[in-house]
């Protein structure tokens, strides 16, 4: 899918300087009023580029939902020295309230990406574009999602297994979703597809507006289940399953950096844009 930007230049300022004041506001009290959210002491330490040494044995590029775990994962070997270069800065405090999401969406935060202009999609939109949000922040887009916990079809990775993709079928990467996950809701913490003790920790939003029952209940009438959405059958109805971690958003930041962040192999460079990535066969030097 090709992408172009979504705005630029004095229009976004003129639409976003209201936004971004209140959410300035917002990250202020928080860091005064809930120094339990802001977690300096467990917070990544970014290193300057004058910091850095010359060589790595592994570089990550981007801190987001796969890269933040890929950190961690691999500094978890201590011989191995581990750069992470992420675009974006930390997650700032304002990111652990779950209805912020609606604030973060089209700030500098976000990559504000746009599709192509389509015919199959997006028709209510104008031109046939709808936004894409992208989080630009370690972290990445789970700093700024929905926060829903929704795993993919398992024939969706059993068909990459068979175009030539061995190790990706569903009964191979099933234990991986297992690992990541921390269930915090008693009905699923016995369940053989749930897990706990992960880096990411999976909640009922504390709050629940009334028609969100009835909307349920209305699913059995209609001849569904309600179910688990996320273990053996996908069609049904349930209430949702969320990033979340004592109500307030659980990115991949908070679930996997800030577990790695007084790890001495492990650097972390924020506001890092790497432009090109060169590969150099044959010897190494």
């Amino acid at each position: 899918m090709a992408i172009i930007p979504l705005l630029s230049g004095t229009h976004v300022a003129t639409i976003l300087a209201p936004v971004l004041v209140s959410v300035a506001i917002m990250n202020s009290l928080i860091s005064v009023l809930r120094p339990d959210i802001s977690d300096r002491e467990n917070r990544i330490k970014p290193i300057s580029a004058g910091e850095m040494k010359t060589d790595y044995d592994f570089i990550v590029v981007g801190g987001g939902g796969a890269g933040a775990v890929v950190a961690n994962r691999l500094s978890e070997i201590d011989k191995w020295s581990v750069l992470l270069l992420e675009a974006g800065p930390d997650e700032p405090e304002i990111c652990d309230v779950p209805f912020a999401y609606n604030f973060l969406q089209g700030t500098p935060l976000d990559w504000q990406f746009k599709p192509e202009p389509s015919n199959a999609s997006c028709l209510a939109m104008k031109n046939h574009q709808c936004t894409w949000p992208r989080g630009k922040a370690l972290g990445g887009t789970t700093i700024l999602n929905g926060m829903m916990y929704s795993r993919g079809n398992k024939k969706d990775y059993d068909y990459w297994a068979a175009q030539g993709n061995p190790g990706w079928e569903h009964d191979s990467i099933f234990k991986y979703f297992k690992k990541s996950e921390d269930m915090r809701i008693d009905e699923f913490k016995g369940s053989s597809y749930h897990s706990t003790g992960g880096g990411l920790s999976i909640e009922h939003y504390r709050y629940r507006t009334p028609i969100t029952n009835h909307l349920v209940n209305a699913g059995t009438e209609m001849g569904y289940e309600i179910l688990d959405a996320n273990a053996g059958k996908q069609s049904g109805f349930m209430i949702s399953h969320s990033f979340l971690r004592d109500g307030l958003r659980c990115s991949t930041a908070k679930g996997f950096l800030r577990p790695a962040s007084k790890r001495e192999n492990l650097h972390v460079g924020v506001l890092s844009m790497v432009e090109k990535i060169l590969i150099r066969t044959g010897e190494y030097y």
